[in-house]
């Protein structure tokens, strides 16, 4: 960052000079970067691309976008999160949305944390895997410490029943079921593959160069596909019903908090897992943790 605003300090005289026209452009490579900064009348706009390798091309793909328009200045960073690899300007403002997180899942009912419509639930054996790989932030104040983040992920999540039944598609409606007589149900559980596309509005402070703490707080799309009830049948595992009713849509609360790059999270569905009138009424939570990259 620091170079960028070296090179900006370098380029804006010349930008100055040619402020009658309608729009001037320079571009500057240093130590591999490609620095664009265009200037329209009172607006400078600074784009900062690397270059990056695709089989036996080299591409140039953009980083950093900064827009600077009457001494204020809003930023845009366009990042891909490697696992394993540091974040290189610790003094920037480093987005917790990237990264890998495992938790538990449960179902409730009528919008409260009670009883799921009469539904058991194995709740130690109801869990989900998550993995975001791509993050992006807006930063909102000048001292870093707000910002607007967002991610893309895919993942997966499974509700383990606690009993002899499992969810079915009985004349258009799903229902929790029984198992028929002579045929027993181990291990029946509801399961599903999900994207999730979080926005969220994230506060972190650094504490003595460490850190940071962060909080972050917003709201999660987030599309269900591969929707399956599932469950071993006399000890054959065997696809009970598909589908079921279930929206593939929906729109998540999304809560997390943490230090450094280990934190906690919490999500809660707005609308029912099933169909209004076609499946039981019943909200998707879960918590867990993460590992930010």
């Amino acid at each position: 960052m620091k170079k960028i605003i070296f090179i900006l300090a370098l380029l804006l005289p010349v930008a100055v000079s040619a402020q009658e026209a309608t729009e001037t452009e320079n571009t500057v490579f240093v130590n591999g970067q490609k620095i664009v900064v265009k200037r329209t009348d009172n607006k400078i706009k600074v784009k900062v691309y690397e270059e990056v390798a695709q089989g036996d091309t080299i591409e140039n793909a953009q980083v950093f976008e900064g827009v600077y328009l009457n001494g204020q200045s809003t930023e845009q960073r366009f990042t891909i999160a490697v696992p394993f690899v540091k974040k290189k300007n610790k003094y920037s403002f480093e987005p917790h949305a990237a990264g890998l997180y495992l938790g538990y899942s449960s179902l409730y009912g009528n919008r409260s944390f009670g009883d799921a419509n009469n539904l058991s639930l194995n709740a130690s054996r109801s869990w989900e895997i998550g993995i975001n790989l791509f993050e992006g932030s807006l930063a909102l104040t000048r001292d870093r410490h707000w910002a607007i983040t967002t991610a893309l992920g895919w993942g997966y999540t499974s509700y383990r029943l606690d009993s002899n039944s499992a969810f079915q598609e009985i004349d258009g409606v799903t229902v929790n079921v029984p198992a028929p007589d002579g045929a027993t149900f181990d291990k029946s559980r509801l399961r599903y593959n999900f994207l999730r596309l979080p926005i969220a509005i994230e506060w972190q402070q650094r504490v003595n160069g460490h850190g940071p703490i962060f909080l972050s707080a917003g709201a999660e799309v987030e599309w269900r596909y591969g929707i399956k009830s599932k469950a071993k049948v006399n000890g054959d595992s065997k696809t009970i019903d598909s589908g079921l009713n279930a929206r593939p849509l929906g729109i998540n609360l999304l809560v997390q908090g943490g230090f450094s790059n280990i934190g906690a999270y919490a999500r809660y569905a707005t609308s029912s897992m099933f169909e209004k009138n076609k499946g039981p009424e019943l909200y998707p939570f879960s918590f867990g943790i993460f590992w930010y990259w």
